[in-house]
């Protein structure tokens, strides 16, 4: 009983240290405060007798991570971003879903806001705003070129269009002229949703033959504005040789990465919580990604690149490359759709969704299912917990029974104690008799236990991670299931004018969820030692703190299985003192 009790309390422990640590320490690291940036690039490159790059050549940190490309200016000072954008010749983006243009100096993707999404759970708040110009403050952004020895575009090259706009099914089609015999055109096109398809060629109209590869890169001046978190990955991520690769802008002030040489399909980007920025070459070509970070006037830049083989193009013929361009938000169904449809290698995992994928996602199919029938994810949560009570119940009954005979038992247990004093070695033999003779089996509620950790955790990690929850209300005060409870009890629910911050923070649904935490406590046998009588006891009032700070869609779940955990109990009670076992 002893055994099984720590066994127990371990776990539990266990949990608090990593959702307390979470809770305490994980927004300890604030995110660097980045500074404004203008670039020039030069591109070119040497390679061979006709100047071919190959992907592995040159994909250093020294040129900005494209071969031949001049590392970053970051300026110290900059410019309004609707000034930026508003004194540029742009093609306007205009769809359902998206908002910006592309500039004709550059042909960046650094003005693009997503109308779908607001920056507060207000309807009348701003759009989020995803990326930004390089001159402006907390510049991100995209783009693709060629690389090669000779004159090729970049930023600071004008470029002529066939429209001024792009819709949702349309395309643009961008030319320029080296002056040097070589046409380039671009034509990108947008689906209804966030993603650009790039399609870059070349026509040599001179005398030599010319060698050009491609590139395209994401280009982040400072970090996520969220803390990190243990429990969701933030910053450079890439698909390639070994599967998806997740590096920390921590990793990166320390660590460099070596390119990765790619055969088999991939994409490399930076990710967010809820939004992605990725560059997706063709995945039918080799090509080689890096990752890394620079530093300048205090700020720090991140980058994240691919490059790809190198062709000749002779006198008089045309060479034409494909890739893609991803920056939106992570819808699940979006990303399972480019990656089953659109053939982009793992495109799924850019949603984070940790180490149990296989209970996480049916958790997410659930919640999504439920959704369709209620339209209410706050209602989905209540079901889908019903549903898994259901799937645990014939386990679930063995443990609640166990633990009702241990109750009717804790007389006995207590004679035992009383005649054996400190003979332990005595009284844990009669112990062990006197649940065989009861048939009783102490360690009969540990996997239900170990079966809730990675659920609650899953689900834990579908409300943090996936953007479903993002601004999804429930009833009453409740207008976000992915943020924690806002009616405090700590200021009397706004009667007193103070904000609590951190642990103080305490909605009431936390509090409810301690007391019927506290009452199913009630409901099971105490253990014998008393230290872990207390311990116990204040679990309830410890998880009241912690959970307070998590999304309140996770505490609904927690009240709601510890409500249906005590009627299942006290009816299995009845049952046991019924039969007289």
């Amino acid at each position: 009983m002893e055994e099984n009790r720590n066994f127990i309390l371990a776990i539990v422990l266990t949990m608090i240290i990593l959702f307390g640590w979470e809770f305490f320490f994980g927004a300890t690291t604030p995110p660097q405060e980045d500074t404004s940036v203008a670039e020039n690039v030069d591109v070119t490159v040497s390679g061979g007798d006709v100047g071919v790059p190959s992907s592995a050549a040159g994909l250093t940190d020294s040129g900005g991570g494209i071969p031949g490309m001049a590392a970053p200016v970051v300026n110290e000072f900059s410019a309004a971003r609707d000034d930026i954008i508003g004194s540029r010749a742009n093609v306007v983006i205009d769809t359902e879903k998206l908002a910006g243009s592309i500039s004709l100096k550059g042909l960046r993707f650094d003005d693009l806001s997503l109308k779908k999404y607001h920056e507060t759970v207000e309807p009348t708040s701003p759009i989020v705003t995803l990326l930004n110009p390089s001159e402006a403050a907390k510049a991100y952004f995209g783009e693709f070129g060629w690389i090669s020895d000779a004159k090729m575009p970049d930023a600071n090259s004008v470029w002529s269009a066939n429209k001024t706009s792009l819709g949702a099914n349309d395309s643009v089609v961008f030319t320029w002229d080296n002056g040097e015999g070589l046409l380039f055109t671009r034509t990108v096109a947008l689906d209804q949703d966030y993603m650009f398809s790039i399609t870059q060629q070349i026509q040599n109209n001179s005398d030599a033959t010319v060698g050009a590869a491609t590139y395209g890169r994401v280009y982040r001046s400072g970090r996520s504005a969220s803390p990190p978190l243990f429990i969701l990955h933030e910053g450079p991520i890439r698909v390639g040789t070994d599967g998806k690769e997740e590096i920390s802008y921590e990793d990166l002030e320390d660590d460099e990465y070596p390119r990765d040489e790619v055969s088999d399909g991939g994409w490399a980007g930076i990710t967010d919580k809820e939004w992605l920025v990725a560059v997706i070459p063709d995945q039918t070509q080799n090509f080689a990604t890096n990752v890394f970070r620079t530093t300048q006037n205090g700020g720090e830049q991140f980058h994240v690149n691919f490059a790809t083989n190198g062709v000749s193009i002779a006198p008089g013929a045309t060479a034409e490359k494909t890739a893609r361009f991803f920056a939106g938000a992570k819808e699940v169904a979006l990303l399972d759709h480019y990656t089953e449809v659109g053939g982009v290698r793992m495109f799924d995992y850019a949603i984070d969704w940790g180490w149990f994928y296989f209970i996480t996602k049916p958790i997410y199919i659930g919640l999504h299912f439920f959704y369709g029938i209620v339209g209410n994810f706050g209602i989905s949560i209540l079901l889908l917990t019903v549903v898994i009570k259901l799937i645990l119940f014939p386990m679930a009954n063995k443990q609640y029974e166990s633990m009702a005979r241990m109750k009717k038992l804790q007389p006995k247990m207590q004679e035992l104690k009383e005649k054996y004093g400190d003979d332990r070695a005595k009284m844990q033999q009669e112990t062990m008799e006197m649940y065989k003779r009861e048939k009783v089996n102490p360690l009969a509620s540990c996997l239900p236990i170990l079966i809730q950790i990675p659920i609650f955790f899953s689900l834990y990690k579908v409300l943090y991670v996936t953007i479903d929850m993002r601004h999804a209300p429930f009833y009453g005060w409740i207008k976000d299931l992915s943020a924690p409870d806002p009616l405090l009890v700590t200021n009397l629910f706004g009667l007193i004018p103070w904000e609590p911050t951190g642990f103080l923070a305490i909605g009431i649904l936390p509090v409810f969820m301690g007391v019927t935490m506290y009452f199913q406590q009630k409901l099971n046998p105490p253990p014998a030692d008393p230290v872990q009588q207390k311990v116990f006891a204040f679990m309830p009032i410890i998880f009241t703190f912690i959970l307070a700070g998590f999304s309140v869609g996770l505490v609904i779940y927690w009240t709601w299985n510890n409500i249906l955990t005590i009627i299942q109990q006290l009816i299995i009670m009845r049952k046991v003192a019924a039969k007289g076992d």
